[in-house]
């Protein structure tokens, strides 16, 4: 997988760009604020199908402008040359998307057709940060890969929204009897979508597990080893047993309080608890790890490697684990971005001011 080219248009502080970078590593400097992290961040939406740093799309369009709009140019080894448009409006607030020219109604229908790993300072803390992290970890990583696991994620987070609500309503009326009167259903449902989720997040954490594992020995020269395990899927008698057995307690709290949106990945560190005993170099070790198994996973699935976004995070590393990312991702396509010089590590050198690109330090030369 290779990004051949993009195109900003009104997006966030870039009033118009086009970034072309090299098949092999590409670095991208300027001072903070000058639009390097929102070069990566349109990049990624194509990959993930949401920025990884908002929620709201109004965010993405540049002050004054009625609109934003992305462009990318993407080459495969195996399904060839694709291009992909992703246009946001402010004033109908809506978004429309376009892939080889074709209308998609849905922005999860473009997410697999272009793979990325993405790692940023906020994945540092993925070891030592709460289960949400970890679960959208794994939730992107596999979205990208099987299109099967989005659908059913989906499914899954707008049963829990209805439960959610209906559970709410009940409380604060106090007419739990409305829920008991549709309980079984929306239980039975939840159940059935978990069961799978759940399935395939725990054998994509087995295959993460192997390759983390490989990748902490190497970094360590063998003195410590990781392994990291999905906390108890169940099956789908299993969710339904929660499900329907804490009835009383849900009502209470007026939210689902148990399934697949509340379980965690315990990662272990020479058998300790790694969010516990490890030392903050030791979890940013497991951090560069996971990032870089995930794209080993994303390499077994698609047979090619995707391409490897670095927002600033070099500047977070040591040297040895600087140089140990640099050395794993070599003969990949990487673009990254860092307020220091890239170090004579890439072949493409750009910079970024007021949201505009150049070939040369503009902070020198202008």
């Amino acid at each position: 997988m290779r990004l051949t080219q993009i195109s900003y248009k009104n997006y966030r502080n870039i009033a118009s760009a086009r970034l072309v970078p090299s098949p092999e590593v590409t670095h991208i400097g300027g001072m903070n604020g000058q639009g390097k992290t929102n070069l990566l961040e349109g990049i990624y939406l194509f990959a993930s199908g949401r920025s990884f740093r908002t929620s709201h799309d109004a965010e993405l369009i540049r002050d004054g402008e009625r609109y934003a709009e992305l462009a990318i140019e993407a080459e495969s080894e195996i399904y060839g040359k694709t291009n992909m448009v992703i246009r946001w409006d402010r004033e109908t607030r809506k978004r429309f998307c376009k892939r080889n020219g074709v209308p998609m109604t849905l922005m999860s229908e473009m997410i697999g057709t272009f793979r990325a790993v993405l790692f940023c300072p906020q994945h540092l803390s993925l070891v030592c940060d709460g289960p949400g992290a970890r679960r959208a970890f794994i939730d992107v990583a596999l979205s990208q890969s099987e299109g099967a696991y989005l659908s059913s994620l989906r499914r899954y987070n707008n049963i829990l929204a209805q439960r959610n609500a209906l559970l709410k309503a009940c409380r604060d009326k106090r007419t739990p009897e409305k829920f008991l009167e549709t309980a079984e259903i929306w239980s039975e449902q939840l159940a059935t979508e978990a069961e799978f989720i759940a399935a395939r997040r725990d054998a994509y954490i087995k295959k993460l597990s192997e390759h983390v594992g490989v990748f902490i020995g190497d970094m360590t020269a063998g003195k410590e080893s990781a392994s990291l395990t999905y906390k108890t899927p169940r099956d789908k008698a299993g969710y339904m047993k929660l499900l329907t057995e804490n009835t009383e307690t849900e009502l209470r709290a007026g939210c689902t309080l148990y399934g697949v949106h509340k379980d965690d990945i315990a990662i272990t560190l020479s058998d300790r608890d790694a969010r516990a005993y490890a030392s903050r170099g030791q979890q940013r070790s497991i951090a560069l790890a996971m990032k870089l198994a995930e794209g080993e996973i994303s390499k077994e699935k698609s047979g090619e490697y995707p391409v490897f976004l670095f927002d600033d995070v070099l500047s977070e590393l040591d040297s040895v684990r600087r140089e140990y990312l640099l050395a794993g991702t070599k003969g990949r396509q990487v673009i990254m971005t860092s307020c220091e010089s890239g170090g004579g590590l890439a072949s493409l050198t750009l910079f970024v001011q007021n949201g505009e690109i150049f070939t040369s330090d503009p902070t020198i030369c202008r």
